[in-house]
């Protein structure tokens, strides 16, 4: 129903994703079973297996593809309850001497605020490698805040979202959208937050648009967004036990080492006109050290 999707491409390994839609909320839980292929009538098998999905999980399903060739085109799809998915396709990361490589990027939906015409323009070009998508997925905001008023974009739920459902609700609402779907199909994404997917101006201890008390706390809302992120997207996961920690390396051969930051969740302060505040962070004691020893051990 909501399509498939991949994510966080590597020389060998790619992630892979899609969501089971249960009418009657009948199931405990669902097998997945998932293919990837070299091409698209996906005689030529090269990677297969199953597992399960459940209410816990939103009914998402993802997986890790490995055992890939580097630079190559994939095909790939999934069966649960004798349905078949969309089938999807992605692209390696290339190692080596390489000379280019070409990215497309986005940022900032918003549902409410305006079509996304531009998704579509990217299927349509069709000669790139991958699709970095830089915060901003969704929008938090309540039916009608920061709105165009536009013919069937209202949000879902129409509250400001706060709760895991809520969240739920809004990605589901979001990968529903034509343009959105067909690119997630068609292309790799690497993705990073920014302060939307949780709430306006986040840092590490609260954001501008949560109140403390009337929406719960903090620590809760951020726990919410972060596991309906997870659950949503095709992202690896790099700590299972702090879903927060989300920075991460990818590299295209020799030429590029992309390190994806959290200036968010992770540890930014509270940002305010204080400057000069030597105090003040964006990125955290740890994530910072990660940055800088991989930018001096860097060959690219």
């Amino acid at each position: 129903y909501h399509g498939v999707a991949s994510g966080d491409p590597l020389s060998d390994a790619v992630v892979l994703w899609t969501r089971f839609t249960d009418d009657t909320l009948s199931l405990d839980s669902v097998k997945i079973e998932w293919r990837i292929a070299t091409d698209t009538n996906m005689v030529n098998v090269v990677n297969s297996g199953f597992g399960y999905t459940n209410e816990n999980k939103d009914w998402t399903f993802k997986v890790d593809a490995d055992g890939l060739s580097p630079d190559t085109y994939y095909f790939y799809d999934f069966e649960a309850q004798n349905h078949f998915s969309l089938r999807g396709r992605t692209k390696t990361a290339p190692v080596g001497d390489i000379d280019s490589v070409r990215l497309a990027v986005v940022s900032c939906s918003n549902w409410q605020h305006g079509y996304f015409h531009a998704y579509r323009h990217l299927v349509m070009r069709n000669d790139f490698d991958c699709i970095l998508h830089l915060g901003d997925y969704i929008y938090e905001y309540e039916d009608g805040t920061y709105s165009a008023n536009l013919s069937n974009r209202s949000h879902e739920p129409a509250n400001e979202i706060v709760s895991l459902e809520d969240y739920r609700i809004r990605y589901s609402q979001y990968r529903l959208d034509e343009d959105l779907r067909d690119l997630h199909q068609q292309f790799p994404f690497i993705m990073v937050w920014d302060d939307h997917e949780s709430a306006d101006n986040s840092y590490m201890d609260g954001a501008e648009n949560h109140t403390q008390g009337s929406e719960g706390t903090w620590t809760d809302r951020k726990n919410n967004s972060t596991q309906a992120y997870h659950e949503w997207l095709p992202i690896r996961t790099p700590d299972l036990a702090n879903k927060t920690k989300i920075y991460r390396k990818f590299s295209w051969g020799d030429l590029i080492d992309l390190h994806m930051l959290d200036t968010r969740l992770i540890g930014r302060t509270e940002q305010n006109n204080s400057y000069s505040d030597p105090n003040k962070t964006l990125l955290g004691t740890d994530q910072y050290n990660w940055l800088t020893g991989n930018l001096q051990s860097s060959k690219a």
